[in-house]
């Protein structure tokens, strides 16, 4: 390894081919480099640590991916940012000036073209006198997801988000989004009559700024936020999912937590949420298809190498009588369990009033299982009791 000097630099690589990323990385041989393979994550970096350049990808080498990228400028306007392009257009070049790109290379990358980029780095130090640190904080997105209907999602959504709010002295920096683009049901099981939905921010998404989007949220009574889903399913139509990017984008620089309620399906808006979560809350009920369909869900994210590790699978309705094995549905899975909700007749009462049981009957025992849910987010450990301590049965007995 070699030795840390007064020229080593700290360097972020972003891209979403591993190949061209290690050639990147392999040039960069003596500097401190970071890797991302997404934005939400790169923005993560530039707040942790003292990113004094950014070298993206071919992967983002097109208009959409320009435009991505540049949400890094967000968080650190003077950043030099170089974008390395494979069959570089007009249109690439124009749009990556127009966002505020310093460069513009041709692949595939060499030490000449290298060390031209690093000389960026001292001209944007000369305009922000040395400081490059950033200094906005970004906000933890939890993504709740499940891959069948009915097992617990939204509801989910709606306890921990109103969990969190509660655990905090600020619960306005608590927001949840719906994006459930079809059938979203948030707003309902909060109570909330929306005046504006996510269609709204679809509408206006040119001159979509933070305090327009700000404008376009709910307030619930605790003083958490909501982005309410399109009104009605034919409306989902015009949420593309470059409105939901950008929202998503927006929102972590304006809240501490974003929490997200999505589809019951993997389709291209909710793989892109997946990407941009810190914690994913894979919500599984106790019962056969709801398993079947969370290891096919899980499977397709293996093979778009989906980083489990910010996976956490959320037993729902768990109770003495299920005859589901919880170490076999681990092994099935390949998932260890983080935390279980307990069956009780309480939340359909809860959902009914269009209240969350963590507020309508805190001290129930499920509502003790969703704070732990919520804990769960905040410190990364909850323990987990098996349901009246009987001992555990295989699935088919």
């Amino acid at each position: 390894m070699a030795q840390e000097t007064e020229s080593t630099r700290s360097i972020l690589v972003v891209d979403t081919d591993t190949a061209a990323m290690d050639a990147a990385v392999s040039l960069l041989d003596g500097h401190k480099v970071y890797q991302a393979r997404n934005v939400s994550d790169a923005q993560r970096k530039l707040v942790e640590e003292g990113i004094e350049l950014a070298i993206i990808g071919p992967g983002f080498a097109h208009e959409a991916g320009v435009h991505e990228a540049s949400l890094l400028l967000d968080i650190q306007p003077t950043l030099p940012i170089v974008l390395v392009a494979d069959g570089l257009t007009t249109d690439v070049l124009r749009a990556a000036i127009r966002v505020g790109f310093k460069d513009v290379v041709d692949a595939p990358l060499n030490q000449s073209k290298v060390d031209s980029m690093l000389k960026h780095i001292e001209r944007a130090a000369a305009i922000s006198s040395g400081d490059i640190r950033p200094k906005t904080k970004i906000g933890k997105v939890i993504t709740v997801m499940s891959p069948k209907g009915g097992a617990g999602k939204t509801m989910t959504s709606a306890n921990v988000g109103l969990a969190l709010a509660m655990m905090t002295d600020r619960p306005e920096r608590v927001v949840i989004m719906d994006a459930d683009l079809q059938f979203g049901d948030i707003c309902i099981s909060l109570q909330v009559e929306p005046q504006h939905t996510i269609v709204d921010a679809a509408r206006d998404i040119d001159k979509l700024d933070e305090p327009l989007l700000d404008s376009l949220l709910a307030t619930h009574t605790s003083g958490m936020r909501v982005l309410s889903a399109p009104l009605e399913p034919s409306l989902a139509d015009e949420v593309s999912t470059q409105v939901v990017v950008k929202t998503l984008g927006m929102l972590k620089r304006m809240f501490d937590y974003v929490i997200i309620d999505t589809a019951p399906f993997l389709d291209e808006p909710v793989l892109s949420i997946l990407e941009r979560s810190d914690v994913v809350l894979l919500v599984v009920d106790m019962d056969l298809p709801a398993v079947k369909n969370a290891k096919l869900a899980l499977d397709t994210l293996k093979l778009i190498k989906f980083p489990f590790e910010k996976m956490k699978l959320i037993l729902n309705r768990v109770n003495s009588k299920a005859r589901l094995d919880i170490g076999e549905l681990e092994r099935s899975l390949g998932l260890e369990v983080q935390a279980a909700i307990s069956s009780d007749k309480l939340v359909p009462r809860a959902v009914n009033e269009g209240e969350p049981v963590v507020s309508l009957y805190p001290r129930s025992r499920v509502a003790k299982d969703l704070r732990n849910v919520a804990s769960l987010v905040v410190d990364g450990h909850v323990e987990i009791e098996d349901p009246e301590d009987e001992p555990k049965r295989g699935w088919f007995r």
